[in-house]
């Protein structure tokens, strides 16, 4: 589904201190989507320059820290994209291990798809301009009580909000410039319908049409809890506990702050399991 007209990088690695990996990567890319119109004409999308980084202790250590850095600015516009990641991963004994990672994620995107309309002059995609932030957190923990009696825990929250602004309707999807590919709606031409939460259009000289607010803030909560007891060789009980919490709304709440609290209220779904495994000798 997505195919790219040209692309190039260049990577760089190496080593120093004898304890620190370092990488760098270059790239170049301009690439047409025939999914991003969600069934319409393929559109060509940014020309982008991703520089990507990585920097990290000896992965065999006890104490292991890394840190993974991304910016990817498009040549096209101002649109653009960056992201970082820190991880940790430490054996306090050969019994317990733990590990922990966050991540945040900003994207400004002004060909983001927003919605596709059916008028009496055709179809019409809008599009609009995307500020998306996303955080995200892991952590893992595995504990061996006895070789026989060992336990894992994974939990990881997520957020992630976007808002919509300047729309604007598709007119030439593959044209080489940026600004030829759509045409931006002037402010008489759009109007906002805070009851219905969608917008109304009616283009000058053109058909009337409305589409909902596509602004969102997501809000994830995944965990297992996993307790094994091999107890005589090839037997085994497992037991489960887990976790989820899913919640979304149609509006963009900008802070962290106020996600990670409706998350936490968001009602949680809970599953227990209990699994047995008998070995049956010839």
């Amino acid at each position: 589904g997505l195919h790219t007209d040209a692309e190039t990088a260049v990577e760089l690695s190496g080593q120093f201190a004898n304890k620190w990996q370092a990488d760098l990567a270059l790239g170049a890319e301009d690439r047409v989507d025939t999914r991003m119109l969600r069934g319409g004409p393929a559109l060509r999308w940014h020309s982008l320059t991703p520089v990507s980084g990585m920097l990290g202790t000896d992965p065999s250590a006890r104490l292991q820290v890394s840190a993974h850095g991304e910016y990817a600015p498009a040549r096209d516009d101002d649109s653009r994209s960056w992201s970082v990641t820190g991880e940790s991963n430490v054996r306090l004994s050969n019994r317990l291990a733990l590990s922990g990672a966050a991540s945040y994620a900003a994207v400004r995107d002004n060909l983001q798809y927003a919605a596709t309309v059916t008028t009496a002059a055709g179809p019409r995609w809008v599009l609009g301009r995307l500020d998306q932030k996303t955080w995200g957190l892991t952590f893992r923990a595995n504990l061996a009580v006895t070789p026989d009696f060992t336990g894992q825990y994974y939990g990881s929250p997520f957020v992630g909000t976007g808002r919509y602004t300047a729309y604007k309707r598709v007119t030439d999807p593959l044209a080489t410039a940026t600004a030829d590919r759509y045409r931006l709606y002037e402010s008489g031409e759009i109007t906002y319908a805070h009851d219905a939460n969608a917008y109304d259009v009616t283009e000058a000289g053109g058909p009337s049409y409305a589409f909902p607010n596509p602004d969102f803030s997501f809000r994830q909560f995944r965990s297992n809890l996993v307790a094994r007891w091999e107890w005589k060789p090839g037997s085994s009980v497992y037991l489960v506990w887990s976790q989820g919490r899913t919640g979304s709304v149609p509006y963009w709440e900008p802070s962290f702050g106020a996600n990670w609290d409706a998350l936490w209220q968001t009602q949680s779904d809970n599953v227990f399991l209990v699994k047995l495994s008998y070995w049956l000798s010839p």
